[in-house]
């Protein structure tokens, strides 16, 4: 922000001197939330800018800013390193204007907005994830049940043979898209031979 527009006792979004800090992070309209400290303006000094924090309000190491100094910044003061377990009081800091994006009240809203949708987002797309899930937990149910009961036809007509017999499982995609279980199975030749001269007797038998 310009220096002009800054105002004593206005909480603002500060990036933290001590951070890495980005055109994005600086500009209104993409700063998240995670990127910035509700910073409140303590005093409209011009300090001699340096990467510097306190937890005392009057640290001989905020050195107030002589006379056509360009490098300056404004002590600013935040909670949220204490609520986040960090430190033990209130933090201090100096903070170059550029580094003061808005007043924090003004952005609140936006990220309000932004975090319903992600959160909206994220459950639906969790929801669609344990639905994929389900579905392919009953088809490899299903696969396996109709596997062990052609098994346990085959081998009441080929018997031992039946160790001939292969199941394969591989994930085939759907009519909607989805890539389900689906089972194939594989015979040697003497098996199949087996397999065709029992049906064959049984074709006879029936006549």
């Amino acid at each position: 922000m310009k220096s002009a527009d800054i105002k004593v006792g206005v909480e603002y979004a500060v990036i933290p001197a001590w951070d890495y800090s980005s055109q994005e992070k600086k500009n209104p309209d993409t700063v998240e939330r995670r990127y910035v400290s509700k910073a409140q303006l303590v005093s409209d000094k011009k300090y001699e800018y340096k990467v510097y924090r306190s937890e005392t309000i009057d640290d001989q190491n905020f050195v107030p800013a002589v006379k056509g100094n360009r490098s300056i910044g404004y002590l600013v003061a935040s909670d949220d390193f204490k609520n986040a377990g960090q430190t033990n009081g209130t933090l201090y800091w100096l903070a170059r204007p550029q580094d003061i994006v808005a007043e924090y009240a003004t952005l609140e809203p936006k990220w309000a907005e932004r975090e319903l949708a992600e959160q909206v987002e994220k459950e639906k797309r969790e929801s669609e994830a344990r639905e994929y899930e389900r579905k392919q937990r009953e088809a490899q149910e299903y696969q396996d049940r109709v596997s062990q009961s052609l098994l346990d036809s085959l081998k009441s007509i080929i018997g031992d043979r039946v160790s001939g017999v292969r199941f394969d499982t591989n994930n085939r995609r759907n009519a909607n898209g989805e890539y389900l279980p689906v089972s194939e199975v594989t015979l040697d030749l003497k098996t199949m031979g087996i397999l065709v001269e029992k049906v064959l007797e049984a074709k006879d038998l029936v006549g």
